[in-house]
């Protein structure tokens, strides 16, 4: 009986680590499969690493390679740490955004504003005060409307422009208002003929937009403070007076009684 007893017990030691020994084997099998399938499914995209305000040149300590679903990988976006060298971040960027070519732009074309400017668009640049810059709450990226006031009257004359840069200030993580001297907008090209003979020909106000509003403000014309035109007051014409002719007539005495007696002419 005891021999039969361990060897029953050895018995069982083997078979359970050898179903341990199939079970793990199994396990292993199974993640390097999903792993494969995993990796065959993932593409290696360039993401930021820290976040990255509009302009800022891209060193390599600024972006990682990571993997993400290949169906998740957006249109233009970078591969390789290189394509990211000697590139500027024309919008923010935030850690974990996947670098696109369409944000970045070659670090040696000009001034930092002039590769924030989307193509075939200027910057333009106006003088301001505290009441035509918003009194101070204008900040870089804000959209606003163009009020133009000539003779007695004012007009809205462009709409929805973006704000380029608030004095030197092209990017600012403050939110206080701040007095400003001069406002830098993006306009096309004949935006910009329009807006400097507006500024030129008379006076401007800049109206702050709300960033969700993206529908067109009708354009009014506001009459000035004055009393407004009398207006002319015509009598109504007479009514002719038709004049009729008045018939001839005679007199015709016949004893004691007298009669008239027309005369057709």
């Amino acid at each position: 009986m005891k021999t039969r007893t361990l060897l029953l017990f050895v018995l069982s030691i083997v078979f359970g680590v050898g179903a341990a020994y199939m079970a793990n084997n199994w396990l292993n099998q199974q993640s390097q499969v999903a792993k494969a399938s995993a990796e065959a499914n993932t593409s290696q995209v360039v993401v930021a690493a820290v976040d990255l305000t509009p302009g800022a040149p891209i060193e390599p300590i600024h972006v990682q390679l990571k993997n993400i679903d290949s169906r998740l990988v957006p249109p233009g976006a970078l591969t390789s740490i290189e394509q990211a060298q000697s590139m500027v971040a024309k919008n923010n960027l935030y850690r974990g955004d996947v670098l696109r070519i369409e944000r970045l732009a070659p670090a040696g074309e000009g001034s930092t504003l002039s590769v924030l400017l989307e193509p075939g668009m200027r910057a333009v640049t106006v003088r301001v005060n505290d009441v035509i810059g918003v009194a101070g709450f204008l900040l870089p990226g804000n959209r606003v409307d163009i009020l133009f006031t000539g003779g007695n009257s004012t007009r809205t004359v462009l709409k929805n422009l973006k704000v380029l840069a608030v004095d030197q200030t092209q990017h600012t993580d403050e939110n206080r208002p701040k007095l400003v001297r001069a406002v830098t907008l993006e306009v096309n090209p004949e935006q910009a003929e329009q807006l400097v003979n507006a500024s030129s020909n008379g006076r401007i106000q800049l109206a702050l937009r709300n960033p969700n509003d993206e529908q067109d403000i009708t354009e009014t014309t506001v009459a000035a403070v004055a009393e407004p035109p009398q207006q002319e007051v015509t009598e109504p014409e007479p009514k002719p007076v038709v004049v009729r002719p008045r018939a001839s007539t005679i007199d015709l005495i016949k004893g004691t009684s007298q009669q008239q007696v027309p005369v057709k002419s």
